[in-house]
């Protein structure tokens, strides 16, 4: 007799942990760029280049690269940037976890402060939200069949499996050329520019992951004519590709987290010579978990009427992926000016992030909190102030549809903005429509005892001796053929053929006949 037995591997969520850091230094003006007047705009990206485990601790270390633009002093509505970074190293305390645990890592720069501190030097300070999953893999045996085993009883229970077949770490790398528009005058200079992902959207394929989303560039130049106003481009470009991975098909169920990795946009020559092409090259850091539905069948219990059986088990928890939803809301708001503001005379550029503040688990329901943060770039009415920057901070509460959760399931989502824009709906008024992308994981907790291993002893000869050779039985509530059969040291196909049981199904009241075997 010999137990077949089956591996299972899992990945179990270890702990969670959200926390905030700062980071805050000073820059010096380049002595070739004009003093500072106004600061316009500004923005930046956390870029993490190493996570490691250690026991009871993550350490987190990375850059945080901005970009601010400023109205210079020089000339009236002179306009000129500035690009910098500033690498942080960060340890975070969570209980429990070891170096051989997986860490995913969620980074965002929530707020970025640029204020000047004198006409040459200015400060920029952040504020970094770091979601923190430590998971821990798991490898166990279950007994799914036995060999030889005549005469013994298998319980066996088939129950759902999400089994994590892969984890994919990659670099999707974006190179396009945009050209400005035919009417726009060649490029002198690059000032400003600022790239956004919005839509992205990924699934699986046979042998790879299918990404796909719009870039949008929006960019400032200077004119190599030297009496022709500042120029300013919007453009947008769809892109598709495929991230190669082996052994994953279309019926997979796909889990994905997408930041903004280092990127370019640099000035290239057209056909004819002369500066008319912007060419962006971004990358895009891949962080994916690939999972299958699967059906596992594992013996729970067993018995023998002519042996006793001793079971060896062992406690196997695993998580079950309960839900998979990019649930989208659509978030109309619309913000007055304030007095103080130029006024607007034409939007040239939105922009925008999405931030969580609360997820609650409800009946049937998930109740997500969180905020849209608009920028919004226009061309004022004010000469002094020709281009300036309006922000808002537009709240928003959605409500998921869910299959009824516990306390103990595992919710994570990943926001994203699938688009952004701005319009004029009256004087000094704005109207920001966006759409938010939820990207939510749910994951349940189960818990099984698997059998690893049998031991056959001697039966208690006179203990079954006591048992009735046939008995009538009245089936109570609870009841199954399995423990009938077990108690009266019967067998299940001696309880089927006696009363003629077509299914194993029977009812409180049901009268039954057992045999002894």
């Amino acid at each position: 007799m010999e137990l077949i037995k089956k591996e299972i591997t899992t990945t179990n969520l270890k702990a969670a942990k959200y926390t905030q850091f700062t980071i805050d230094d000073d820059f010096n003006v380049p002595d070739i760029r004009p003093d500072i007047d106004k600061i316009i705009t500004s923005c930046g990206n956390v870029l993490l280049e190493n996570i490691e485990a250690l026991d009871n601790k993550v350490r987190l270390s990375g850059i945080v690269v901005f970009k601010m633009l400023y109205q210079s002093a020089e000339g009236s509505g002179m306009l000129e940037s500035y690009e910098g970074d500033i690498p942080f190293e960060e340890a975070v305390n969570i209980d429990g976890i070891t170096s051989g645990d997986k860490i995913d890592v969620n980074c965002q720069l929530e707020d970025l402060y640029v204020t000047m501190i004198n006409s040459r030097k200015f400060e920029v300070r952040g504020l970094i939200g770091l979601k923190l999953w430590a998971l821990e893999q798991v490898f166990a045996e279950g007994a799914t069949n036995i060999m030889n085993g005549n005469g013994i009883e298998c319980l066996s229970q088939t129950l759902p499996f999400t089994n994590n077949t892969t984890n994919v770490r990659d670099i999707f790398k974006l190179r396009e050329d945009i050209e400005i528009p035919a009417g726009k005058p060649n490029i002198g200079r690059l000032i400003w520019e600022n790239v956004c992902f919005n839509g992205i959207e990924t699934r699986t394929v046979d042998e790879g992951i299918h990404i796909s989303g719009s870039m949008e560039l929006f960019a400032i130049y200077k004119p190599e004519e030297e009496l022709v106003p500042i120029q300013y481009i919007s453009s947008t470009k769809d892109f598709e590709g495929i991230i190669p991975c082996d052994n994953i098909n279309e019926d997979m169920i796909l889990d994905d987290t997408i930041t903004i990795g280092k990127g370019t946009v640099s000035v290239k020559s057209d056909s004819d010579g002369e500066d008319r092409i912007l060419q962006v090259e971004y990358s895009l850091n891949i962080d994916m978990k690939v999972y299958e539905d699967l059906e596992l069948t594992l013996i729970t219990d067993m018995y023998s009427p002519s042996a006793q059986i001793e079971m060896n088990t062992e406690q196997f928890d695993y998580e079950n992926l309960l839900i998979r939803n990019n649930a989208k809301t659509k978030i109309v708001h619309k913000e007055q000016q304030k007095s103080s503001q130029p006024q607007i005379l034409q939007i040239v550029h939105t922009h925008g992030s999405v931030d969580i503040d609360d997820i609650k688990p409800l009946e049937n329901a998930i109740a997500v909190d969180g905020a849209v943060k608009a920028s919004i770039i226009y061309i004022s009415s004010d000469d002094s102030r020709p281009i300036w920057q309006l922000e808002s901070v537009v709240p928003f509460s959605y409500k998921v549809e869910s299959a009824p959760l516990s306390d103990k399931d595992s919710i994570r989502i990943n926001p994203s903005l699938d688009q952004i824009t701005a319009t004029m709906p009256g004087n000094n008024e704005v109207e920001i429509k966006a759409v938010v992308n939820m990207g939510i994981t749910v994951f349940a907790k189960k818990s099984i005892s698997l059998i690893t291993d049998i031991n056959l002893l001697p039966i208690d000869m006179e203990q079954k001796a006591l048992a009735p050779g046939i008995v009538g039985y009245v089936v109570k509530e609870g009841d199954s053929i399995w423990s009938i059969a077990k108690k009266y040291y019967s067998s299940l196909d001696s309880i089927r053929n006696a009363n003629s049981l077509e299914s194993d199904n029977i009812l409180p009241g049901d009268r039954l006949i057992v045999i002894k075997s």
